[in-house]
């Protein structure tokens, strides 16, 4: 055996617990000793790194001393994948080995409760032109999840930090597979970066305490208290999600640094990421004071890619999607795109493994791999079979880990979604190799293809569309694409039944919910809500800013309070920066309301939301008012 074998052979667990397996490794004809002491894992997950966000990748901006530190020991992967371009889908494919559509799970509403009714609607409101599958929002517990996997196999199974994968808790991390839950719940994003974090899995500590700072304590005393092994640590920063919040010293030091590629420049997130390095720094600090290096088993990726959607402020406050005067997070140059799309700024994302003994130091492999793929590694690593019952999506990538090429059909993205707040399209993409093809599912001025082919080994940047040069090429894509999607059960956007064109113009250009129907009454505009989240927007208003007011007259027999939001040309996307609540009476009798508010750009739409219950509102007219009480605009329906 030369040095290498036998390097591998002292770092390979064979005995599996007590399902006594030889791994995949083994099946390479790598020697094993069911003598040696199991391997830890440590899986370091965090929420929203882009590609381009440290110096291991390219970034002359942030900071990133300890993964440096980290690249020079492990392999590093180039066309590392998320199983989706937003957080809660790849979760569950990490956990599952599976691709989110086959889950259901392909939006991120780990934080909602589950909706009613089936995902895939038969047919919905008139306005809505194409239907779009629901998400599941939760990780069944039917799923036999790799912490289920690993503890049956005798480990010690931690969970610390973000999990949204389910608003109700009996989907917490406790419930699937983790005998320790440290933060772990139904939250997107911590409420607050500095303690007091509202978060019932975190005590609250010191008053200003930094939240990345103190799960890493609690991820150091995890690794104290089982170190005699084996153990399973699953870390899950909330860092680098909004609220975009760092260490005030932090963010001076940024202010005064400039990036030589001219791309990114946003002091906050480059605060957030030196604490999220210093993070990552201190698990492995640990590890070496404990002398558990040359027995841990490290995986470092991120769950989509960066933010470049929202705008910030420089303290930090999110001005919403699209803001002129603000700065996005960051930025995914030269990918295009960013968190939310299927462009490769979306779902690329930095991958490194550290496997000791095993993976060669300073390692670089150009392997598409995907987060479906960790799951079956780490058993396959560990010499663990797969659960009888376990269907994987994802193949493990030993063989790229020793330097060999893997064997896979392709890999698929799935986001069937437009979400409110991104300003991205139904989606669907495969790449095959250096090919990437991607399906939209309705046209807009955004987004004017139903299809578009890139090579990626000559365009990263997704920049030259080349369906009409090689259409055959795009067919098989496609065709490839289709089967998948048959194959998982996937839920695929598709026409509405009920779509009616003149819709739009039928209420004078007010549109519904999903959870509203209108109608006409007897000079009254009637919203019939039919869930919990009732809302009719506009999006033909006077260019107006200031102070304003929305007045309206309208009956109720719903329930809840009422909620009023405008959009401007800075911050064109509806959300808490822009929004006010007011007293909504729910008695069937009529009343006049008048909400206040100050756009702070010309208006550009605006929405009420009249109750947050199921039941009828009719309106008589609206009006949008000056401060000095002109009339800008009348909506009446019947009535003066």
């Amino acid at each position: 055996m030369n040095r290498r074998d036998f390097l591998i052979s002292t770092a390979l667990w064979s005995g599996a617990g007590a399902l006594g397996v030889m791994s995949n490794v083994g099946r390479m004809g790598i020697a094993h000793t069911a003598t040696q002491k199991p391997m830890n894992i440590v899986f370091f997950l965090v929420d929203d790194m882009g590609w381009m966000d440290s110096t291991v990748y390219g970034s002359r901006y942030y900071e990133t001393p300890n993964l440096e530190r980290f690249a020079k020991i492990s392999m590093r992967f180039t066309d590392a994948y998320s199983a989706s371009p937003l957080c809660s889908p790849t979760r569950a494919s990490l956990m599952t080995g599976k691709y989110p559509g086959r889950l259901h799970l392909t939006g991120a509403s780990g934080h909602v409760p589950a909706p009613e009714g089936p995902l895939m609607p038969e047919s919905g409101p008139p306005h809505q032109e194409i239907l779009q599958p629901r998400c599941k929002g939760y990780l069944p517990l039917e799923e036999y999840t790799i912490g289920n996997a690993l503890k049956d196999a005798g480990y010690r199974t931690g969970f610390i930090g973000k999990w949204h994968l389910g608003h109700d808790p009996k989907y917490w991390p406790q419930h699937q597979g983790f005998d320790v839950n440290i933060g772990g719940g139904l939250w997107p994003g911590p409420p607050s970066y500095f303690s007091p974090y509202h978060i019932s899995m975190l005590p609250d500590g010191p008053e200003g305490e930094y939240i990345t700072d103190r799960l890493t304590e609690e991820a150091v005393k995890f690794i104290e208290e089982s170190k005699d092994g084996p153990f399973f640590l699953n870390f899950w920063q909330y860092a680098v999600h909004a609220p975009y919040q760092g260490k005030i010293k932090y963010q001076e030091y940024f202010e005064q640094k400039k990036d030589p590629r001219g791309a990114q420049d946003n002091a906050v997130m480059g605060a957030m990421m030196k604490s999220l390095d210093e993070s990552f720094g201190g698990v492995l600090d640990k590890l070496e004071a404990e002398g558990l290096m040359d027995n841990t088993i490290i995986i470092f990726t991120s769950d989509n890619g960066g933010n470049m959607y929202d705008r910030t402020a420089r303290d930090g406050t999110n001005l919403g999607a699209w803001a002129p005067e603000g700065r996005t997070p960051t930025n995914n140059s030269p990918l295009r795109s960013g968190k939310g799309s299927v462009y490769e700024g979306g779902v690329r994302v930095p991958a490194m493994v550290y496997w000791p003994g095993v993976v060669e130091d300073e390692a670089i492999s150009h392997e598409p791999i995907c987060t479906i793929d960790y799951y079956p590694t780490i058993l396959d690593m560990l010499g663990l079979e797969p659960h009888p019952d376990t269907l994987f999506d994802g193949i493990s990538i030993v063989p790229a880990l020793l330097g060999k090429e893997l064997t896979r059909e392709a890999i698929y993205i799935h986001f069937p979604h437009n979400p409110p707040a991104v300003p991205v399209q139904m989606s669907t993409s495969v790449r095959q190799g250096d090919w990437k093809l991607i399906r939209f599912y309705q046209q807009d001025e955004y987004f004017p293809n139903r299809i578009e082919l890139y090579n990626l080994k000559y365009d990263i940047g997704e920049l030259n569309n080349l369906v009409d040069e090689y259409p055959e090429k795009a067919r098989e894509l496609e065709a490839m694409m289709d089967r998948h999607l048959e194959e998982s059960g996937a839920n695929v956007p598709r026409p509405n039944p009920n779509y009616d064109p003149e819709y739009h113009t039928r209420f004078d250009g007010w549109l519904p919910s999903g959870d509203t129907r209108m109608a006409f009454g007897t000079g009254t505009l009637i919203i019939n809500s039919t869930g919990g989240d009732p809302f009719i927007h506009q999006a033909t208003v006077p260019a107006a800013e200031g102070a304003l007011h929305f007045r309206y007259r309208a009956r109720s027999n719903s329930d809840g309070e009422g909620m009023f939001f405008w959009g401007t040309e800075n911050a064109p996307n509806f959300g808490p920066h822009q929004r006010l609540e007011f007293d909504m009476q729910h008695d069937d009798e009529w009343h006049e309301y008048d909400v206040a508010f100050v756009a702070n750009a010309p208006l550009t739409s605006i929405r009420v939301d009249p109750s947050t219950a199921r039941g009828r509102i009719e309106i008589d007219w609206i009006r949008l008012v000056d401060s000095e009480g002109n009339v800008l605009k009348t909506w009446s329906f019947g009535s003066d």
